[in-house]
């Protein structure tokens, strides 16, 4: 299909499969294992110059000099801070972010919430049905946790800021609660979907906090309480294969433009 080489790095095992997948649909792909810059890294850049590199979900620890890449050289990044990203930006490379394709992050949202439930059932030992969860932020990953929990029975609550995510989920039939800095729950089962430090809880507390927003988490101190799980990277944990193919068209829908 293309003579372009295509560059994988990360160790979600998502990136391993996509690397195959796209392989499988004609492109020339290299997958390297990898978190972090390296010099294996630097050395296959040398050597092979790829023209497409796709970056860690995870924001990689160090960066790429941008004089290793091909000047034609398209970038996909996971989370990826402007200061990270600045560098490629200033030497005028193309920088795309899959996790702002808006199918992508509906999909990577279901997924998400599905290996939630997976978690949960192995952390708990206990029926979703009948017992009450609370979620906080209406988002996407939170629309689609409530929706996955409710359908296996579950008494759900919206935990929320906006107006417009109470609003949204008081129609869609679920408890609300307005988020307010002295929200408190005692005990229970919260997932917080909320990229921000906003909770505070004792060390004595009973709170079950699942916690499926990216960093920082939620919790505003330390230390961190015992009922605490931190579950990023759900989708390639629990489903490599499906989650991998939901970022081969991400990829593909940019590639194409």
């Amino acid at each position: 299909m293309t003579e372009e080489k295509w560059l994988f790095i990360g160790t979600d095992k998502r990136l391993a499969v996509c690397s195959e997948m796209m392989a499988d649909r004609g492109f020339i792909t290299t997958h390297i294992a990898t978190d972090s810059y390296s010099e294996q890294l630097a050395t296959y850049l040398l050597m092979e110059t790829p023209k497409h590199i796709v970056f860690p979900i995870r924001q990689m620890k160090g960066t790429i000099p941008p004089d290793l890449l091909h000047k034609e050289a398209k970038l996909y990044t996971g989370v990826a801070s402007e200061e990270w990203l600045a560098p490629f930006k200033e030497t005028g490379l193309t920088v795309y972010s899959y996790l702002k394709d808006e199918p992508y992050i509906w999909q990577n949202a279901r997924l998400t919430a599905e290996a939630f439930i997976r978690e949960y059932y192995a952390y708990a030992g206990r029926s979703i049905a009948e017992n009450r969860f609370h979620i906080a932020g209406f988002g996407k990953v939170g629309k689609t946790a409530a929706h996955a929990l409710t359908a296996l029975g579950a008494d759900v609550t919206i935990v929320a800021r906006s107006n417009s995510q109470l609003g949204e989920a008081s129609v869609l039939g679920y408890r609300t609660e307005r988020l307010t800095d002295d929200w408190e729950m005692k005990e229970g089962n919260l997932v917080n979907t909320i990229p921000a430090k906003w909770l505070a809880v004792p060390e004595t507390s009973r709170l079950h906090i699942f916690d499926l927003a990216s960093a920082p988490g939620c919790l505003r101190e330390v230390p961190i309480p015992e009922y605490y799980t931190v579950l990023l990277g759900l989708p390639g944990k629990h489903f490599p294969v499906d989650a991998a193919a939901v970022l081969a068209e991400a990829l593909e829908r940019m590639h194409r433009g």
